[in-house]
């Protein structure tokens, strides 16, 4: 005796059902599985936002889930923005500005969608609790204190000192920053 009763199969062992699933319905397991982890991905970014933000979120993601063709041009939308912002992040490694805070938020924005970009963010959330962790450390903490409180009066002194100085004016700024473009123009010429 089976252990499923006849209703159990969906084709019963005389109409063909070989044991194997189909072509078809491997198809369909996998577009499941990626819908699922697409969606769980998903429903972690939209934990962050407030009920009514992350209620519209869902039901607009769903709605071009239903679509197949608006699913994929919403999905190469998300590989587009979130590849766009990574490669900026490793641009601003060699060009001023914040390269790893953009080329995590890129992975961020691609693990939206993605499932690979969500497991390489994992480490990146793993090493940010542990920095959390050891900022919050009660020694490290109060020595963190100090050299900011160390570092604020020296600024303050540094900024009270121009004032005396030179007043409430720009000019030895501005004279700097000439003579630095200056040196800049005989470079190239």
């Amino acid at each position: 005796m089976s252990r499923n009763s006849p209703g159990d199969d969906p084709k019963p062992a005389n109409v063909g059902n070989s044991g194997t699933p189909s072509e078809a319905e491997r198809e369909a397991r996998r577009r499941e599985q990626w819908r699922e982890a697409s969606t769980a991905a998903f429903r972690k970014v939209e934990a962050s936002a407030p009920p009514s933000v992350a209620a519209r979120i869902r039901g607009f993601r769903e709605r071009l889930r239903r679509h197949r063709a608006l699913d994929t041009v919403w999905r190469v939308m998300v590989f587009a923005v979130g590849a766009t912002l990574m490669v900026a992040g490793l641009m601003m490694f060699l060009l001023p500005g914040p390269g790893w805070a953009t080329l995590i938020l890129g992975l961020v924005v691609l693990a939206t969608e993605f499932t690979w970009a969500n497991r390489v963010l994992d480490p990146v959330k793993e090493a940010a609790l542990r920095a959390k962790d050891a900022a919050m450390d009660p020694r490290k903490r109060r020595r963190n204190l100090t050299l900011g409180a160390i570092a604020g009066v020296l600024i303050g002194i540094v900024v009270v000192g121009y004032l005396l100085r030179f007043g409430v004016t720009i000019d030895p700024i501005m004279e700097l920053l000439q003579s630095v473009l200056d040196w800049f123009r005989q470079l190239f010429d």
